[in-house]
């Protein structure tokens, strides 16, 4: 459900305009965001015209906990569907301070983006970050490195399954991603997704990493941290399973 528009950091590869030039099937992706009314009376005709759906998502388009109205409509849909499950994807920069109301919800799966564990390398991959209110726009990468793992070590052990993220960005952090999986590893995460960059419009620069390349980063990790390789990138507005989810818009 796309209810989180408003975002708490800046990835040198995020694009998340909203529109009918968003048709692309990449993360972050969404036609429009909706209001947490639409998107709770969403969830019930979907699961019923859909009876094998069980799960209610919100990974975007912005940083779900960076947005009230995601637990929101966790809380509604929980009023009146208690049999179904919740996930997020969230940066890790407020995950530390919303375990205990993720836990009471029952969310019991977080993904959690993490491209970089060392300060410089942070660095190149976020070009800002908004922490305890203030926007930062220079070497960012340390604060957002220290919540993310804090996040992530605190999740683990209030029982939430932790799936790490990492988006492979030739010449940026190819040869970081391997110590994020050692790294990620120890702090309680259970699986990582090496994920390829799908270069947005207009970023100079950014490729997307060769077969090769993705193949020997994620042989690399594996000897740390089980690799998950079904991720079809899907955007923050698809309804359905995976491999046959289509976007809510076109569901209609």
């Amino acid at each position: 459900m796309p209810v989180a528009p408003r975002c708490n950091l800046k990835c040198i590869f995020c694009d998340h305009s909203l529109g009918v030039s968003c048709h692309l099937p990449s993360p972050g992706k969404s036609m429009r965001v909706m209001s947490v009314q639409e998107a709770v009376q969403r969830v019930f005709e979907e699961c019923e015209r859909r009876p094998r759906l069980r799960i209610v998502g919100v990974s975007g388009p912005g940083e779900p906990l960076y947005n009230p109205a995601t637990l929101e409509l966790f809380s509604l849909v929980r009023e009146s569907r208690p049999d179904l499950e919740f996930c997020l994807s969230t940066n890790g920069i407020l995950l530390t301070e919303n375990v205990g109301a993720l836990v009471a919800l029952g969310v019991r799966t977080v993904t959690v983006s993490i491209h970089a564990v060392t300060p410089e390398y942070a660095d190149r991959v976020y070009e800002w970050a908004i922490i305890d209110g203030r926007r930062k726009v220079r070497q960012v990468g340390a604060d957002v490195v220290r919540r993310q793992l804090d996040g992530l070590r605190a999740a683990a052990r209030a029982g939430i399954h932790v799936k790490v993220n990492t988006v492979l960005i030739p010449d940026v952090n190819e040869s970081e991603v391997t110590l994020v999986a050692q790294t990620v590893a120890q702090a309680g995460a259970e699986i990582q997704n090496v994920m390829p960059l799908v270069p947005p419009a207009g970023g100079e620069g950014l490729m997307a990493p060769s077969g090769a390349a993705l193949l020997s980063v994620r042989r690399s990790a594996s000897h740390y941290i089980p690799q998950f390789l079904h991720c079809s990138q899907c955007r923050s507005d698809v309804v359905g399973v995976p491999g046959v989810d289509i976007p809510l818009w076109l569901a209609d």
